[in-house]
């Protein structure tokens, strides 16, 4: 099922991308650190569709879609036993407003910008680390500072916050929080 996921979000994926005049392609990889020690990787790709609101002001509100997998690795642990998991895989798929400069700093080539987002998720184990999440599909919350920066912002950076649950769709939901920081590239719309 897990794969059956990545292959739709990697379908979703380059269709976006075979309309370059729509939006900004951009592949970003991060990692940090979560509750309970667990470990996540991610590697993202997201498109920037450009200003939807105050396009022309200093700062404007952009649409992003952002479609992701990623690893967590939590330590073992004797008071968990052997037949709990301590991995899984996910794959996320959604929207992310983001709040940003519409032009460089004066006197630097740095766009700031704060991000909110909530997307859909399939996680391979319904617990981690003796947290029972009871569903494999969880909604991912997440809220981010960053920046873009270089000769035309093509690099970015940025630390997010996360939160994974299932909405108490089903309990119990304990829920998972993670923070990372993620470093990726942007390519301008018609590269592709």
């Amino acid at each position: 099922m897990f794969l059956n996921i990545c292959k739709s979000i990697f379908v979703v994926s380059l269709l976006l991308v075979a309309c370059p005049t729509q939006a900004a392609l951009g592949i970003a990889f991060g990692s940090g650190q979560g509750i309970e020690d667990i470990k996540p990787y991610r590697l993202a790709v997201s498109w920037d569709f450009g200003a939807i609101w105050r396009a022309h002001e200093l700062w404007g509100l952009n649409a992003v879609w952002e479609s992701s997998i990623a690893h967590w690795n939590g330590p073992q642990r004797a008071n968990l036993g052997p037949d709990r998991a301590t991995d899984l895989n996910a794959a996320t798929s959604g929207p992310m407003l983001r709040w940003q400069r519409q032009q460089p700093m004066h006197g630097s080539r740095i766009i700031p910008y704060a991000e909110l987002g909530v997307g859909l998720s399939w996680l391979s184990e319904t617990e981690i680390q003796g947290r029972i999440l009871s569903l494999h599909f969880q909604f991912e919350d997440k809220f981010g500072l960053g920046m873009r920066f270089g000769k035309k912002q093509q690099y970015d950076f940025a630390l997010r916050a996360y939160h994974y649950s299932n909405c108490s769709i089903k309990r119990p939901n304990s829920g998972v929080n993670l923070a990372m920081a993620s470093f990726g590239v942007w390519f301008p719309k018609d590269v592709f």
